[in-house]
């Protein structure tokens, strides 16, 4: 079922493409953006309405794959039939969103789901109650505070490979059902957790007291990367007659990934990476301060 962090979702590699820095990008000689021009006009003048970084984003995409992309981005509709698969469509297929998790899940649902739920709640709860009195007694020039503070749940690289297998053959099976045109199959990915890192396992096989001098530098993310990850990279490669291209969302950034030319990008990747758990306390914090003046103008009010 569709919903605003569907929406969300897309619209957040659309701003990255088609933005620079949340600014829109106009066209040098008319001054249009992307969404004021019409489809003959985009595909004619398109590279003038792309961020010229997102280059960094797309991964085994020829440049006819590039302009198609961002073509289908640019013109894909949320599905009118709210519960039907996909979630999104155009001319020649669709894009269907989902998320995976890499914390324990169950068929309630995925734990840091629930932890940060019930944790968003108690904060919520709590806040209303504090600000009542916080009003009732006022501080008088005195910053006054309260933090709620909470530590991840368990998460590791296999729940993530299981949610990720998992999620991929439902929808897939969702696919197979679906009557409508599907040329160009689009997985959207979204991983949100923050939860795990990478980095690259340059000293497998490494020899003890042996000295490699700058000969290479490892590869290190603070997020989780599809594009580096083999184990599933070549499980979406099983399916690249039904899926075209799989776009993976991580926090603010994202990748777009070409199925057909995953072998291609497993030879860029000499090395294995290593996938391990962050340590990630989420805190929120309440504030107030109350300021003589706004007493004075309360005052005046009830005199009037």
């Amino acid at each position: 079922m569709r919903g605003e962090k569907e929406q969300e979702c897309l619209d957040l590699v659309r701003k990255s493409i088609f933005t620079n820095d949340g600014q829109p990008i106009y066209h040098p000689f008319t001054g249009k953006t992307y969404l004021e021009v019409s489809n003959a006009e985009f595909i004619k003048e398109q590279i003038c309405f792309i961020n010229s970084k997102c280059y960094k984003n797309y991964f085994g995409l020829l440049e006819e794959d590039r302009k198609e992309i961002e073509q289908i981005l640019r013109n894909v509709q949320p599905n009118q039939n709210l519960n039907d698969f996909p979630d999104f469509i155009f001319e020649r297929g669709f894009i269907e969103h989902f998320r995976v998790s890499s914390s324990k899940t169950t068929r309630k649902g995925a734990e840091h789901t629930k932890v940060m739920r019930c944790f968003t709640d108690k904060v919520n709860r709590e806040s209303e109650d504090i600000k009542k009195e916080w009003n009732e007694v006022l501080s008088f020039d005195e910053v006054r505070s309260k933090h709620w503070t909470i530590q991840n749940p368990e998460h590791n690289y296999g729940y993530l490979v299981k949610s990720f297998e998992r999620n991929w053959k439902n929808h897939l099976e969702s696919l197979r059902k679906y009557t409508g045109n599907a040329e160009v199959g689009i997985f959207m990915i979204e991983y949100s957790e923050f939860a795990l890192s990478m980095c690259e396992n340059l000293y497998n096989g490494w020899i003890d007291g042996m000295s490699q001098g700058d000969m290479r530098k490892q590869e290190q993310f603070r997020c989780y990367r599809l594009s580096r990850d083999k184990q599933l990279l070549d499980f979406m490669y099983q399916n690249k007659n039904y899926i075209k291209y799989a776009i993976f969302v991580y926090g603010d950034g994202f990748e777009i990934i070409r199925l057909e030319n995953i072998p291609y990008l497993i030879k860029l990747l000499p090395w294995d990476y290593i996938t391990y758990p962050l340590a990630v306390n989420t805190m929120q914090s309440l504030y107030n301060v109350s300021i003589h003046e706004n007493i004075e103008k309360k005052e005046k009010i009830k005199n009037e």
